[in-house]
């Protein structure tokens, strides 16, 4: 009961983290609209560490034997909208680094997709897929970091959205009690993923109110 209770609750939560994302789309485009400039002071490396973190819970979600609905379309409406935020910022850079990170995004989605005609994974598969979560969660923090460099050396948050960044801290706690209704053994990735990342993102919120 409390796995579908928090599961439907953390669902429902998530929706705020399409809101913030959907908020940033909108601060990029008015950031074009009012300096010409639409990505200062947002990271590539950032934005991408967290389509790849919203990416390896879609695909852990559907490499379970009992399909995670609640994990795998909520992050897929993120990956999407994640998608079109590094297309803002690679039509307005235009540098080999956003190439690459918008294609590498698009690439992965099309991937999960074909993932899902093959679920569920075998042990092996889903081992890996749980070191996979540890790895990007390691690059999740990294990328924080950056977008809080970036910000000291820009000396303004610019495009950057504050509400996309409450947004998923909102969404990290939320997931965080959905994980402890699971097995410690499946829910561990979890737990680990979205704990860093609540760390991370807490910490890069505190030094944008400064």
């Amino acid at each position: 009961m409390w796995y579908h209770l928090l599961g439907w609750l953390s669902s429902v939560v998530f929706l705020l983290t399409w809101y913030g994302l959907l908020h940033q789309i909108l601060q990029i485009t008015k950031a074009k609209s009012d300096t010409g400039t639409a990505s200062q002071s947002l990271s590539i490396n950032q934005f991408s560490s967290s389509f790849f973190a919203f990416y390896a819970n879609f695909i852990f979600g559907l490499s379970l034997q009992d399909f995670n609905h609640y994990l795998v379309w909520t992050r897929l409406g993120a990956l999407l909208l994640l998608l079109i935020i590094l297309w803002k910022i690679w039509t307005d850079r235009q540098s080999p680094t956003s190439y690459f990170a918008f294609f590498g995004a698009a690439i992965a989605i099309v991937l999960g997709f074909v993932a899902m005609l093959f679920r569920p994974f075998p042990a092996l598969a889903t081992f890996s897929t749980n070191g996979f979560m540890v790895v990007v969660a390691l690059i999740l923090v990294q990328g924080t970091v950056h977008q809080w460099l970036v910000i000291r050396k820009e000396k303004t948050i610019g495009a950057l959205s504050e509400s996309m960044i409450l947004s998923i801290i909102v969404k990290d706690i939320s997931t965080l009690a959905f994980a402890l209704t699971m097995p410690f053994t499946a829910a561990w990735p979890l737990l680990f993923m979205n704990g860093v990342s609540l760390l991370s993102r807490g910490l890069l919120w505190f030094s944008m109110k400064k």
